[in-house]
């Protein structure tokens, strides 16, 4: 686990990151970029016209957001993250027609809407961006994959199938991962305990009844359990 370090180390600077600074530390090829290395992007992205239910966004409206560089050096562009191609798209301006590809880069740091963003990396685990729920430590971390699948439809009649149009399918996976193990887990009171070695899934069943948490899409019943079973290996 000792490979990504760095980007955690990264990372946790960002959550006492107070100053504003620039991108001039920024390099691509081994070359420093300017200022604003969005001006340096050469080709706006191509924008996805597909006729399919759903949304493809986390959110679809550009929002207001920081890319933060090294822990240390930000800027605030209009932003977007598209889930199903796994990019975020990034514009001085509030237009969707300028927007740029962030490029995949560990050492950027994205904040959109609340959430903390950041390409990772990972052994064992897909190489793509991540939802920060948790910095424990350097080592430490609970993730959320956010995933987004076209689905076409199926249908015996060809002609209905033809006539239906393709829908999105979302789904979110979470990722605890340290310097021990990396693992799925289970955001529920029962299954999320099997993620965790048996000799220690009695004591958090055990944790869990006692003071009665809950596991909701805030994440905090996964924190509070994860948080006890460091406090066991500790």
């Amino acid at each position: 686990m000792k490979n990504f370090i760095p980007a955690i180390l990264v990372l946790l600077a960002c959550f006492t990151l107070s100053a504003q600074g620039n991108f001039s530390l920024y390099r691509n090829n081994g070359n420093n970029l300017e200022t604003n290395f969005y001006k340096k992007l050469s080709t706006n992205i191509k924008l996805d016209r597909s006729n399919y239910d759903g949304s493809p966004f986390m959110d679809d409206e550009l929002q207001l957001g920081t890319i933060v560089l090294n822990g240390k050096d930000e800027q605030s562009f209009f932003m977007r993250y598209n889930i199903l191609h796994q990019r975020i798209e990034f514009s001085e301006v509030n237009d969707v027609e300028t927007l740029k590809m962030l490029p995949k880069d560990e050492k950027l740091i994205v904040r959109l809407n609340g959430k903390l963003l950041q390409y990772l990396n990972l052994p064992n685990m897909p190489a793509t961006y991540y939802e920060i729920v948790k910095v424990f430590d350097e080592n430490t971390l609970l993730l959320v994959n956010h995933d987004k699948d076209v689905v076409l439809p199926q249908q015996k009649n060809s002609y209905v199938a033809e006539t239906q149009k393709a829908r999105i399918k979302s789904s979110s996976t979470i990722y605890f991962t340290s310097d021990e193990f990396s693992t799925e887990l289970d955001n529920h009171k029962k299954r999320s305990v099997k993620a965790f070695p048996k000799s220690d899934q009695s004591i958090l069943k055990e944790y869990i009844k006692e003071n009665k948490i809950k596991f909701k899409d805030d994440y905090k019943g996964l924190i509070a359990l994860v948080g006890k079973y460091l406090d066991l290996k500790s």
